[in-house]
């Protein structure tokens, strides 16, 4: 970590770099050359001899020129170890200075004039034409003992060492390769790190990496015209490609570093002219459209479906025209837009059909009690996933509300049956110690009423224990219920002959219809008696003396209707729902006896059989309607 740290080490791994990159070319371009002349298959002698002979090659061209510029030959091959000897073709004239000396390797040309003239052509104009004559022939020999000091001499002790280290060669080329992979990895890893372990950008990586780029480019592109320009011979070009090839060198290197420290600053694409241009214009472009969305999304779904229409209708209209007035051939583009229009259209139309379709089922699986049903708006927009989502929360706030509810029932049912089962144990005491107290020889009148008072209370205060227990049962459905085909009639007839004498002693008179045929219904036997006995019960109570109660049956298709009809003998200024309820009584001062329990233990034992108890007021007169399912 140290190491990425120092600025020492980048210095000197950049410094090594550059010198593995110089030996690495030229090991690989001696590796090439070596490989190209066949150092590793051939004998030392005649892989010189190859070379040398090619290098005769070109000095007899050269010679050829040297003789059109008229050179001294002489002199120029003075200092040279090549001989030479030109023979002139129509004349015995010979220009040489090899003396047969032995050669390592020859070579040969032709020595050529050239003749300038004019031919007339057919048209009786003049065509200029050159005509090549040789004249001579042209030999040169390198000689074997190179006494002297030039480039052949070079070579030859050239190709004696790349001989001899022409396999060493391809293992420092292998070596340099690792060791410059390993330097720039380092380098590249290192690039942008600071004292602390931070990374920061320099001066170079802040610049726009597009506009490094582009110089980067530029130079390199210059580099090639500064060679192209400068380098005349293979020396020339050598000298020059590494100059600017040691220049290009250290611009890629920290092109790449800034690539490197660019990648872990995140800042590659961000740093950007070109980014810069486009962020603007698509902070401009989003600007616009979030404008148009902010109306669109202000407007009403009738509103928007009118700008979607008129929008296309616009569209249409501007192609009729120019279709009309045969606009830039618009009867292809017309048909095609047409085309494409009319498919969109469907499309939308058809999502349009499924994303109401899906609304529409999922409204009625709610409405239908299924509280858990989620309509899916995953693929809807607008409006209309507005609309599902809406939907979707109306789903949980009923099943947030039926759950309170239902909570807060399961309370009242545990509150009612606890208080009631701590206040039977007492109850119960007292009604004991009474009926003990009154089997006592008591001479005084006034403690044998209020025994009687304790007696008719606490027989009063055990019959609402019982009814607000059975009513807590009702209502939270856990009594027991077994349905079986029961006799209505049979079974109101023995009620009523129950009630016959408390219905005598209050003035009531029972009248009742009831079919000749029998009438079955699937109820529960028991808890049909109880709905039976609160209602005459009520009748009793709540009914006004001297007028009569009606009992009915009536069979129906699928369903057998019991009615109770009777006169209030009180006025009765609450609703059906009122009268309900848990302790409403039809007596508004409260003077009767009663819990106002009756009919709300009715209607939930009704309930419990899968069937109904309808409630009717109309001024004094007073009507329950109970329906069961008649037994098939």
């Amino acid at each position: 970590m140290r190491f990425k740290e120092s600025l020492s080490a980048k210095i000197a791994a950049i410094i090594f770099s550059y010198i593995m990159a110089l030996v690495l070319v030229a090991s690989v371009a001696a590796t090439v050359v070596m490989g190209y002349y066949k150092f590793y298959f051939s004998e030392q002698s005649v892989v010189k001899e190859e070379i040398l002979t090619d290098m005769a090659q070109n000095e007899a061209y050269h010679l050829a020129n040297l003789l059109e510029w008229e050179t001294n030959l002489e002199k120029y091959y003075k200092d040279k170890n090549v001989f030479y000897r030109v023979t002139y073709i129509n004349s015995d004239k010979v220009l040489t200075n090899y003396n047969g000396e032995p050669y390592i390797a020859t070579a040969d040309t032709g020595y050529y004039e050239y003749e300038e003239y004019y031919v007339e052509n057919k048209e009786g104009g003049y065509n200029y034409e050159i005509k090549e004559i040789m004249v001579g022939d042209i030999e040169v020999f390198i000689a074997k003992d190179m006494h002297k000091s030039d480039l052949f001499s070079v070579t030859a002790e050239i190709i004696d060492i790349g001989y001899r280290l022409r396999f060493a060669m391809v293992f420092i080329a292998l070596g340099s390769l690792a060791a410059f992979i390993f330097l720039l990895c380092f380098l590249f890893c290192a690039a942008g790190h600071r004292q602390g372990g931070v990374i920061k950008c320099n001066l170079i990586d802040r610049v726009p990496f597009d506009f490094i780029t582009a110089v980067v480019v530029v130079l390199a592109v210059f580099s090639i015209l500064i060679v192209d320009a400068f380098a005349s011979d293979g020396v020339s070009m050598i000298i020059w490609l590494c100059l600017v090839g040691s220049v290009d060198y250290f611009i890629a290197l920290g092109y790449t570093m800034s690539f490197a420290t660019r990648i872990k600053t995140r800042t590659l694409i961000k740093n950007n002219i070109l980014y810069y241009i486009l962020s603007f214009i698509g902070k401009k472009i989003k600007k616009f459209f979030n404008w148009i969305k902010y109306i669109f999304s202000n407007c009403s779904l009738l509103q928007k479906t009118w700008i979607v229409v008129l929008a296309v209708v616009i569209f249409q209209f501007i192609f009729t025209i120019a279709v009309a007035n045969n606009l830039y051939d618009a009867h292809e583009v017309f048909v095609f837009a047409m085309f494409f229009a009319t498919a969109f259209l469907v499309c939308v139309l058809l999502y349009l059909a499924v994303v109401l379709q899906k609304i529409k089922l999922g409204g009625e699986r709610i409405a239908n009690g299924d509280l858990q049903y989620k309509i899916d708006a995953k693929y809807m927009f607008g409006d209309f996933k507005e609309f599902a989502e809406s939907l979707n929360n109306i789903n949980e706030g009923l099943q947030t509300a039926v759950n309170e509810k239902m909570k807060s029932e399961r309370f009242k049912t545990e509150l009612i049956t606890n208080v009631s089962h701590d206040i039977k144990t007492p109850l119960t005491s007292i009604i004991n110690y009474v009926d003990l107290i009154k089997k006592e020889d008591i001479d005084n009148e006034t403690v044998r009423q209020y025994i009687e008072v304790l007696d008719r209370q606490s027989g009063r205060l055990k019959k609402l224990v019982e009814d607000l227990v059975e009513a807590s049962k009702a209502s939270s459905g856990s009594l027991s219920v077994n349905l079986s085909a029961c006799n209505v009639g049979v079974l109101l007839t023995q009620a009523v002959g129950e009630f016959e004498d408390r219905l005598k002693n209050t003035g009531i008179t029972p009248v009742v219809n009831i079919p000749e045929v029998p009438v079955v219904i699937l109820a529960d036997g028991r808890h049909l008696w109880r709905i039976f006995d609160n209602l005459l019960s009520n009748v009793c109570k709540y009914a006004l003396s001297g007028t009569r109660v009606y009992l009915d049956i009536k069979e129906e298709e699928e369903k057998v209707a019991i009615t109770f009809r009777n006169i209030s003998k009180f006025q009765l200024n609450v609703t059906e729902e009122e009268l309900l309820e848990r302790f409403v009584r039809g007596d508004a001062s409260r003077n009767t006896e009663g819990s106002g329990l009756g009919l709300s233990i009715a209607r939930s034992l009704a309930e419990l059989q899968k069937g109904n108890l309808n409630l009717d007021v109309d001024g004094d007169l007073f009507k329950v309607t109970l329906e069961f399912d008649k037994e098939s």
